[in-house]
């Protein structure tokens, strides 16, 4: 298996001797009369669109027993656009066409695409013994992608603690993937895109289907996602090798991995038995899951969910009485970074405030008025949203029983009349 980026032929069709003679060679170490398939991440159009900055692909009539194949996976632009189209979807509180949403953000359709090409990738080699060359446009996103998913489809080696650890030392921080860029570094916001948690959902599908593969479990993956930004560690910090020797990161920083070992036994696979033999998923989207455990993890419905079906006492904050019904499970603001009604992003000047009514949280603007929700045991005027005070009000005006439990109170301080 061999990696680059995209060859300069430009226009013009301009060739490297060089190139050549160094896929002839790799043939060579093959088995005799061996073929090489040069894998294109890229779709035809896009290759071809290349061409007219000086850039391009292969002209497989110069090469020998070589042929060409484009894998049809978009750029890290398209990945970020739907990246954020299901960070939006997994943010929100509707459940509604919840299915239909998630299909739009199109995550698990780039996921499909990225299985099918390593799963084509390592039968080509496993099946047909030939050698493979792999590359997109620069060589350090989707060409990292689909020759770490391939090497754990291949080689069990990967599907451990250890094995996975070097994969990616190899496969991303060797090669130089720009995670400092990627990550989103605000001195290149285009730049931003969610290309190794790809890769970490990626490997989480072939957990799903082949959970007695891997040494790790699902812990072990959430804890690498949850650490490319927490700079905790330095492993995923600056763009390639060079930077990081520059500053000195093995010094003055701590190794992510070092972290994963002291805690190995709470990332270690009960189910795990060691399988030599190749993992071949399915990669229709109709086998891929979303990734419920990172993206969903702080989903308030879930958490509302749960309480219910668990005989379990949860502690409400605030003043409450001894009668109250189904408590509301508050939203961790950890993680919130915006209103949840009017979408402004939480800042010094724009605070969060819980709603005691649906435990959702929202900007001061959003969240104004108070009422005395009995039913829920507040005993004391609380703070409401505005959706929660608009959907209560009609049911106070329609009670002939004390308001059925609820008491309004405008922002002014003033009961709502009857």
């Amino acid at each position: 298996m061999l990696r680059c980026a995209q060859p300069l032929s430009g226009a013009a069709g301009k060739h490297c001797e060089e190139d050549e003679h160094l896929l002839r060679a790799a043939l060579d170490v093959g088995p005799p009369n061996g073929h090489m398939m040069i894998f294109d991440a890229r779709s035809f159009s896009a290759a071809a669109g290349n061409k007219f900055m000086g850039k391009g692909t292969e002209d497989v009539s110069r090469y020998v027993r070589t042929t060409l194949t484009y894998l049809d996976i978009p750029n890290i632009h398209v990945m970020r656009e739907s990246y954020d189209a299901l960070r939006q979807v997994c943010l929100s509180h509707s459940s509604l066409k919840w299915h239909s949403e998630i299909e739009n953000t199109q995550w698990l359709n780039h996921l499909s695409l990225l299985l099918k090409g390593s799963t084509t990738i390592a039968r080509y080699m496993k099946q047909k013994g030939g050698s493979t060359l792999i590359h997109c446009s620069d060589g350090w996103d989707r060409t990292s992608q689909l020759t770490s998913l391939s090497q754990i489809i291949m080689d069990s080696e990967y599907r451990t603690i250890s094995g996975f650890m070097v994969l990616v030392d190899k496969e991303w921080l060797s090669f130089g993937h720009k995670f400092q860029d990627r990550l989103g570094h605000p001195a290149h916001p285009q730049e931003r895109s969610p290309i190794f948690l790809q890769f970490l959902d990626c490997t989480h599908q072939l957990l799903l289907q082949f959970p007695e593969a891997f040494e790790f479990n699902m812990h072990f993956l959430i804890s690498i996602a949850d650490h490319l930004n927490s700079s905790w560690f330095g492993t995923f910090i600056y763009n390639n090798d060079e930077e990081r020797h520059a500053k000195s990161v093995v010094v003055n920083t701590l190794s992510l991995w070092a972290h994963i070992i002291a805690e190995r036994g709470k990332m270690l696979n009960p189910q795990y038995s060691v399988l030599k033999e190749p993992i071949y998923p399915i990669c229709n989207v109709r086998r891929l899951r979303l990734w419920e455990e990172y993206f969903l993890r702080y989903d308030y419905t879930a958490l509302l969910a749960q309480s219910r079906d668990c005989d379990v006492d949860i502690e409400i904050p605030g003043s409450v009485s001894d009668n109250a019904d189904t408590p509301v499970v508050w939203m961790s603001d950890d993680h919130i970074r915006e209103c949840s009604f009017c979408q402004q992003r939480f800042s010094a000047f724009r605070r969060r405030h819980h709603c005691r009514s649906c435990g959702r949280v929202f900007c001061h603007d959003c969240s104004k008025n108070k009422g005395v929700l009995t039913h829920l045991g507040y005993i004391q005027p609380v703070r409401i949203c505005d959706e929660c005070y608009k959907k209560t009000l009609p049911q106070i005006v329609g009670s002939q029983d004390n308001h059925d439990g609820y008491v309004l109170v405008s922002e002014d301080g003033q009961r709502e009349p009857d």
